[in-house]
C-alpha cells in the first residue's frame, strides 16, 4: 500500500517533487527491551536525518513517539487513532496528527439515534478513560439532559481467552434476566436488550473477538454488538450471515470502490512483484497509504509558503543538516565530532503548520475520504463514514443488511443515503452448514437419535427400492423439519444419526460426545431430537423453545398385601436375635409397672378409696 501511495502521489501534476520509498534493515529486537530499543532506533535514524515521521502507534509505544515529536519538534503523522488527551490550546502547535479518526462522536450519535440508555462497554483498559471522557463531554455539549449508563468490562489481554470471556458474559446476562423475571410480579415475555460497544486496539484483536463471538454460546436476538473502530469489514462478518444477533460496524474504507480497484489494477500491472489483486487490504494499510499523501501535501504547502528553496540546504548527499550542523541528536553528548547544544528541528514548526492546512479528498487519491485536521489537537476532523447494520431476517434466515451515511457535525444522512437490502448471494453456490467458510444457500447438517416415535427408520416392503437420504426417516422430528423447510425460504437439510445413538454427555477431559459433541466440533449445525435440557448442556450449546414438556414422576414398587398380626412390630427383630427380644419383653413389662407405681404414689384418690398398692383388700360383708 505504501508503494501504491508513492505511485499515486508521483502521478499528481501540482507537486514539485517526487516521493521515493526506501528500506533499511533494523537490528533484531526482543520484546522485553522493545521500548528502549525503539527510542534508540528513532534517535539513531535522526542523526542521519529525516523531515517528518510516519508511524502506526499503539498504547505501548505512543509515549516514546510523543516525547520525541514534542521535544525535537519533529512532526509525526500517525495512521492509527489518536491516543492523547491533548487539551486545545492556541499557544501550542500540535506535533502529532492522526490520519485515523476517533469514533467517539459517531458512537454518541449512534447511541442517541437508537435511544439507548444503557450500554455495555468492552475495552482494553487503557483506552477506556479517554474514550468515555470524550464521549460524555460531547454528549453533555450536544444534549445535556441525556442520561447514559455504562457497564464496563475489560477484555482479556490474551486473545485465546475471548471465547471463555464471552461465554461467561452471556451466562451472566442470562442469569440477571432470569432473576429479574422471578422478582417481577408480572411475566416478562421479551428479554431486555443488551447493547454492547466493543472498543479494542488493532485489527488483530478485533478480528479475534469476532471469531470468539461467532463460536460463543447463549448469543440471542436481544444482543446488539457495535464495533467502534474502523477495522471491521463486511468480509469479516460472513459467519454472522444467519446469526440471530444484531451487529453494527463503522466503515471508512470501501474496498470495492471502482476508482480504487482501477488504480490497484494499474499498480499491479506496473509492479508485477507486488501484492496479488485478490489480497485483502486491512483498513490500517489504507490509513498508511493516506498518511504518505498527507506528508507529501504538507511539504508542498511549506514550499509554496516559504519558497521552493526552503529545504535546499537541508540535505547534502542524503545527510540532514540542521542549523548548519550534521543531523539531529536527542542526546547531544553522543556527537563525537563537535561540541553542540541541544537543538530542535529548525523546520519542524513550519511543517506542522503546513500539515494543519492540508485538505485532501478522494479526487486527490485518498482511500478513506476527506482528510483534514483540527488545528488545536491534530485529530482528523470533517470526515464521513458508512454504518452497516446486520439484523436477523423476519421471514427467512437471510440476514438484513442496512446501510446509511454519517458525517461529522452533521449526524446521520437518512434522506436518500439510507437503503436496506436482504443479503443474498448467488444461489448456485451450495455448501452445507452455516459456518464462516460456507456461504449463501443454506443447507443444515442435522444430527439426531433413533427414538420412537420421534425419529424412526421407515419400514421397507420386500421388493421396494432402498431408501436414501432423508427419505430413510420418519417421525415427529422429521415432520417438524419438513414443516420448517416448507415455511422458510431456502431451508434445506441432511439428517444423520449420532454415533452410538448417544445424546451427549461431558467427558472427563471436558469434551462432549453424542449430539452435543457434533455441534461443538461443527460437524453438525443443528440437533433435532428429544434431548433433555440440562444446566450442563445449556452451558455448552444454545437450545430453542422445547417442542415437548414433561413433568417429573417418581415410581416405587407397590408393597404386597400382608395379613394383620398384632406382633408385626416384632418382625424387624427376627427370631435369631434372642437378646434383643428379651430386652424388648423386659422393657415391655417394666414400663407399665413403673408408670402404675408412679401414679399410685402421687394420686390421693387411690388412698382415700382404701386401696393399697400390691395389697389384697378384703371387703367387709358383715351384717348390720
Amino acid at each position: 500500500m505504501l508503494r501504491l501511495a508513492e505511485m499515486t502521489f508521483n502521478a499528481l501534476s501540482d507537486v514539485d517533487f517526487d516521493v521515493l520509498l526506501g528500506t533499511r534493515d533494523l537490528p533484531p529486537m526482543e520484546m522485553a527491551t522493545m521500548m528502549w530499543n525503539l527510542n534508540r532506533i528513532i534517535c539513531d535514524e535522526m542523526k542521519l536525518g529525516y523531515m517528518l515521521m510516519l508511524a502506526g502507534t499503539n498504547f505501548k509505544n505512543y509515549g516514546i513517539y510523543e516525547d520525541i515529536a514534542n521535544h525535537m519538534k519533529m512532526p509525526l503523522i500517525d495512521w492509527e487513532p489518536s491516543k492523547s488527551d491533548y487539551i486545545a490550546n492556541s499557544s501550542n502547535v500540535p506535533m502529532i496528527f492522526s490520519v485515523a479518526p476517533s469514533a467517539e462522536q459517531l458512537l454518541v450519535d449512534y447511541i442517541q439515534y437508537k435511544s439507548w440508555r444503557d450500554i455495555v462497554y468492552i475495552h482494553d483498559g487503557k483506552n477506556a478513560d479517554r474514550t468515555l471522557r470524550t464521549m460524555f463531554s460531547y454528549l453533555h455539549k450536544k444534549c445535556p439532559k441525556y442520561q447514559l449508563f455504562v457497564d464496563n468490562y475489560v477484555a482479556p489481554p490474551d486473545e485465546e481467552m475471548f471465547k471463555e470471556f464471552l461465554n461467561e458474559f452471556h451466562r451472566r446476562i442470562s442469569t440477571q434476566h432470569t432473576l429479574r423475571s422471578n422478582d417481577s410480579s408480572e411475566e416478562i415475555d421479551e428479554p431486555t436488550p443488551v447493547n454492547v460497544i466493543v472498543d479494542l486496539e488493532g485489527s488483530y484483536r478485533t478480528r479475534a473477538f469476532l471469531r470468539a463471538l461467532e463460536e460463543s454460546v447463549l448469543v440471542k436476538k436481544e444482543y446488539h454488538y457495535v464495533f467502534s473502530n474502523f477495522e471491521v469489514d463486511e468480509s469479516d462478518l460472513t459467519g454472522f450471515h444467519f446469526s440471530l444477533i444484531n451487529i453494527t460496524i463503522f466503515r471508512i474504507f470501501d474496498k470495492n470502490n471502482k476508482k480504487f480497484l482501477r488504480t490497484r489494477a494499474e499498480f499491479h500491472d506496473v509492479y508485477r512483484g507486488g501484492f496479488s489483486n485478490t489480497d485483502s487490504i486491512p483498513t490500517a494499510a489504507a490509513f498508511a497509504h493516506d498518511a504518505i499523501l498527507v506528508a507529501g501535501k504538507a511539504l508542498q504547502i511549506a514550499m509554496d509558503e516559504h519558497g521552493k528553496g526552503i529545504f535546499d540546504k537541508s540535505f547534502v548527499r542524503h545527510q540532514l543538516f540542521n542549523r548548519g550542523k550534521k543531523g539531529l541528536y536527542c542526546r547531544p553528548h553522543e556527537d563525537q565530532t563537535e561540541t553542540r547544544q541541544f537543538e530542535s528541528f529548525e523546520h519542524g514548526l513550519k511543517i506542522a503548520e503546513a500539515i494543519k492546512k492540508v485538505v485532501l479528498t478522494e479526487q486527490d487519491g485518498t482511500l478513506t475520504g476527506r482528510i483534514q485536521f483540527d488545528k488545536a489537537t491534530g485529530r482528523r476532523t470533517n470526515f464521513s463514514a458508512e454504518i452497516v447494520e446486520i439484523k436477523p431476517g423476519v421471514n427467512s434466515l437471510n440476514s438484513i443488511w442496512e446501510r446509511f451515511q454519517w458525517a461529522q457535525d452533521e449526524g446521520f444522512l437518512l434522506g436518500g443515503e439510507r437503503y436496506v437490502q436482504e443479503r443474498k448471494k448467488d444461489s448456485s453456490q451450495t455448501r452445507k452448514g452455516i459456518l464462516p467458510s460456507k456461504p449463501w444457500k443454506l443447507r443444515f447438517n442435522v444430527v439426531t437419535v433413533l427414538v420412537k416415535p420421534f425419529v424412526m427408520l421407515k419400514r421397507r416392503n420386500p421388493g421396494e427400492p432402498e431408501l436414501e437420504g432423508n427419505d430413510r426417516f420418519e417421525g415427529y422430528c422429521i415432520d417438524l423439519l419438513n414443516l420448517l423447510a416448507k415455511n422458510i425460504t431456502g431451508f434445506e437439510y441432511d439428517v444423520f444419526i449420532s454415533d452410538g445413538n448417544k445424546y451427549g454427555s461431558r467427558q472427563a477431559d471436558g469434551s462432549w460426545d453424542g449430539m452435543i459433541g457434533y455441534l461443538l466440533n461443527e460437524t453438525a449445525d443443528v440437533a433435532v431430537a428429544p434431548l433433555t435440557i440440562t444446566q450442563e448442556r445449556e452451558r455448552a450449546v444454545d437450545f430453542s423453545k422445547p417442542f415437548m414438556t414433561t413433568g417429573i414422576s417418581i415410581m416405587i414398587k407397590k408393597p404386597e398385601k400382608q395379613e394383620f398380626n398384632i406382633f408385626s412390630f416384632m418382625e424387624p427383630l427376627g427370631m435369631t436375635s434372642l437378646e434383643p427380644q428379651g430386652c424388648a419383653s423386659c422393657f415391655g413389662f417394666r414400663i407399665p409397672v413403673s408408670v402404675t407405681f408412679l401414679f399410685a404414689r402421687i394420686s390421693k384418690k387411690l388412698v382415700y378409696s382404701g386401696f393399697r398398692f400390691l395389697e389384697k383388700v378384703i371387703p367387709d360383708i358383715s351384717a348390720r
